[in-house]
């Protein structure tokens, strides 16, 4: 049975994600603070084989070199790896220490990569930005990101947000979903597809 850990920090308070099979290796979803990623993942003896990056804003990426270090692939969408090296990964305007890293493996829509017992399909979302991308695990789970929120939506007024393409992602490519996915977001609480399909007011 696959085991899903939220890790909340960082200074936009930002949810991380830990999916193990077996207790042994593990993949992670997005990276809010690297040091308390690692300490739960010592504590718990899990390898981290794979992190998988919704976006490239700071809050979601902070110290993801760290994970690296340890042998993780970095995985992201090719249209965010200019916020790496830019101030439009907002982390200058919320004066955090952002550390630059690398990107082992560009995602695109459609890919699906098998890792840790568990495979990841990747939907491209733009709109929060433009590689912001949602990861749906197993046919099971889907992780948002800042595209889908519980009863909300990602913010478009950052650079290269574009509130109509972040309406159609939503739309088009998770509202036309038939099967009632658990969503986990990048920020607070899960919730499901067909709930926001009918209750989520902002598209």
């Amino acid at each position: 049975m696959k085991n899903v850990y939220r890790i909340s920090g960082g200074p936009l308070f930002s949810n991380s994600y830990i999916l193990t099979e077996n207790n042994s290796d593990c993949i992670v979803v997005d990276c809010c603070d690297g040091d308390k990623i690692l300490r739960f993942l010592h504590d718990n003896g899990l390898k981290c084989r794979a992190v998988f990056l919704t976006h490239a804003h700071f809050d979601h990426c902070m110290n993801v070199s760290e994970l690296a270090k340890e042998g993780a692939g970095i995985y992201m969408h090719e249209a965010d790896i200019p916020l790496i090296h830019s101030s439009d990964n907002l982390a200058e305007t919320m004066g955090a220490d952002f550390k630059p890293f690398d990107v082992d493996v560009k995602v695109a829509d459609g890919d699906i990569y098998s890792l840790c017992s568990m495979t990841v399909k990747v939907i491209h979302t733009p709109g929060h930005t433009r590689g912001g991308v949602c990861y749906l695990v197993d046919d099971e789970i889907i992780f948002s990101g800042d595209t889908l929120f519980r009863m909300s939506v990602g913010r478009t007024d950052f650079p290269g947000g574009n509130a109509r393409e972040l309406a159609d992602s939503v739309k088009e490519k998770l509202f036309t979903l038939q099967k009632n996915y658990s969503v986990y977001p990048g920020h607070d609480e899960a919730t499901n597809i067909f709930f926001e399909r009918e209750n989520n007011r902002y598209v």
